[in-house]
């Protein structure tokens, strides 16, 4: 399953990269993160809770950053439930973009889930997926603002979500109405923000 999406932060790359790698700040904003602490060589332990449709999976994952520069971040992360009910693998890229009030944040992750988690439809796991990229992007930006007070709270939140040219356009219209719902006033059936 394919998850990606992209939100902005009022930070520089520079700054925000830092942060990235920063085990105590991550945990803080990572949903449903219970523990995250650095092993050794770019490589992570950490323990996430996800609930899904009743169903609460406690996994035990490891994060392994393949390769960084001043922009990107390549990692693997592998896992699974306690009991072994659920696996996840993951691969990811984060890139970092400078932007006129701080950095553009673009992941893609290629992410599967087997066991009885992966039981669920592809929708329902996207929804899960785009909820806790929504969450993380909040989270960040709150905890980014108490680590730097200067820093711009007003930065538009930018929806993780695809580009809207490469959306269906039933796709793209039942987006524009749930924006309209959420008072951001995007022109029906266009995809592009009003």
């Amino acid at each position: 399953m394919l998850i990606e999406g992209q939100f902005a932060v009022a930070a520089p790359p520079a700054v925000l990269i830092q942060h990235l790698f920063d085990a105590r700040f991550m945990a803080s904003c990572l949903p449903g993160c219970e523990a995250l602490e650095p092993l050794a060589d770019d490589r992570y332990r950490a323990v996430v809770v996800v609930a899904l449709a009743g169903i609460s999976a406690r996994f035990n994952l490891q994060v392994e950053v393949t390769r960084k520069d001043a922009a990107e971040v390549w990692s693997v992360t592998r896992g699974e439930e306690g009991s072994n009910a659920s696996s996840l693998h993951a691969e990811s890229r984060i890139t970092l973009q400078p932007s006129e009030t701080g950095t553009l944040l673009n992941y893609r992750s290629e992410v599967s889930v087997t066991g009885r988690l992966g039981r669920f439809g592809l929708g329902m796991m996207k929804k899960k997926a785009q909820a806790m990229g929504e969450e993380f992007a909040d989270k960040l930006r709150t905890e980014l603002e108490r680590a730097h007070p200067a820093a711009d709270a007003a930065v538009p939140a930018v929806s993780p979500e695809p580009a809207a040219a490469a959306l269906p356009r039933w796709q793209r219209w039942w987006q524009a109405l749930v924006a309209w719902w959420r008072g951001q006033r995007r022109t029906l059936g266009t995809g592009h923000r009003g």
